[in-house]
């Protein structure tokens, strides 16, 4: 199948006999441009006013088109979005229709809500975020790890859902080029000090190794895999996860630890960022509340999730629940280290930071974020709390 245009998916549409979602009328279409990897369309009818988003995986990235990928990566997508539907169905779009063969998905519009990325550069607070995320990683990730799935069932689906290659995708992008100098890196110039520092901290190299060899070879659970801010459109009242094609089994820090991560880049980012000292104050303590609740919620639901439905049988230990979690919280410190190097100074950057147009600032602002990013590093294995994690944020310091 060709790669569609805002004409050939409105037949693509029609062809399926999903106008019913549309209804009678003149239909419209446009691209959605926010992606870098697939193609993504907005189809609506203006007198209906409904409207659905039409999503196609191509054999490479659109944006990059020398980067191959498979296109069954929507396969994977769609295998997450319905476990999450069963599970957190609040939390999801709502899936229309898929079909694998053309490698299309179309699923609920969500243009009521806005990328919580792009809303964060601009201090806008989302009051239920850290309610609804919480809850969201607790029963995802709970609900297909052992804990609850039978051992055989869990061990098939995770054979199926391997997504090898974007799976070495995340292994070079976060865990491998960032800390060394490869021709993928790239930073504002006034970081190179801070950069060739990194490059020659081999204890640092040793603790994303450390994480890098988890994340190939813990499975868990079914993991979202790629759980940052650009991934969540959100309203005041609505919060919604998309984009899981990364997915696979694997370690369930990874998820916690990218959100987290990325909530640490949007308080280094609003350094730049802020209209005042005072308002910088103000959202900065905000994003903290709702980084520390986030967490809270978690492990509540997931702890909640383990009395109700683990099998007690095979985890009837209070202790080891105690030290699951801990674990959990160690887990997101590193991974979110790794997700914050990987985007100051690695491959995939981030709006955050390049809608900054005074290099300068932008590097400040960098500077924060990886001084944010090196203390949790240094410190993931002996955290006990997630107020310590946010200290360490609170902690950070422009370096430039």
């Amino acid at each position: 199948m060709e790669a569609l245009n805002e004409r050939t998916v409105q037949d693509y549409l029609r062809r399926k006999g999903l106008s019913p979602l549309l209804g009678e009328g003149a239909w419209q279409a446009e691209p959605i441009t926010e992606g870098n990897v697939n193609l993504l369309f907005r189809v609506k009818n203006p007198a209906t006013g409904r409207s659905v988003v039409v999503k196609q995986a191509l054999p490479y990235a659109w944006r990059y088109p020398d980067f191959k990928m498979p296109t069954d990566r929507l396969k994977v997508e769609y295998a997450v979005l319905k476990v999450a539907g069963e599970h957190a169905p609040e939390q999801v779009p709502k899936v229309h229709f898929f079909d694998e063969n053309d490698a299309v998905i179309v699923m609920e519009d969500l243009a009521r809500h806005r990328e919580m990325r792009a809303a964060l550069r601009e201090g806008v607070r989302f009051p239920r975020a850290a309610e609804h995320l919480g809850r969201y990683m607790a029963r995802t990730l709970f609900y297909t790890s052992d804990l609850y799935l039978p051992s055989g069932e869990k061990k098939a689906w995770a054979a199926e859902l391997v997504n090898p290659v974007l799976r070495k995708v995340q292994e070079d992008l976060v865990f491998t080029q960032p800390y060394k100098p490869h021709p993928n890196n790239r930073y504002s110039r006034p970081l190179e000090p801070i950069v060739q520092e990194i490059y020659a901290d081999d204890a640092l190299r040793a603790e994303v190794h450390e994480l890098k060899e988890r994340y190939m070879t813990q499975a868990q659970a079914l993991i979202h895999n790629d759980l940052h801010t650009g991934s969540i459109l959100a309203s005041e009242d609505e919060t919604k996860v998309v984009d899981p094609e990364f997915a696979f089994f694997g370690p369930m820090g990874h998820d916690l630890g990218t959100y987290l991560g990325n909530l640490a880049l949007a308080y280094a980012a609003y350094e730049a960022h802020a209209p005042n000292e005072e308002e910088k104050r103000a959202f900065r303590a905000w994003l903290l509340e709702s980084f520390e609740e986030t967490w809270r919620v978690f492990e509540r639901e997931f702890l909640s999730a383990w009395e109700r439905d683990a099998n007690p049988e095979e985890w009837y230990s209070d202790r080891y629940r105690e030290r699951y979690l801990k674990r959990l919280l160690k887990d997101a410190a590193g991974f979110g280290a790794a997700e914050m190097f990987r985007r100051l100074i690695g491959m995939a950057h981030v709006s955050d930071f390049w809608s900054i147009e005074d290099e300068a600032e932008r590097a400040a602002a960098e500077s924060l974020g990886l001084d944010i990013a090196r203390r949790w590093i240094r410190s993931w294995r002996g955290l006990e709390t997630i107020e310590e994690l946010a200290g360490l944020v609170r902690e950070g310091r422009v370096l430039l």
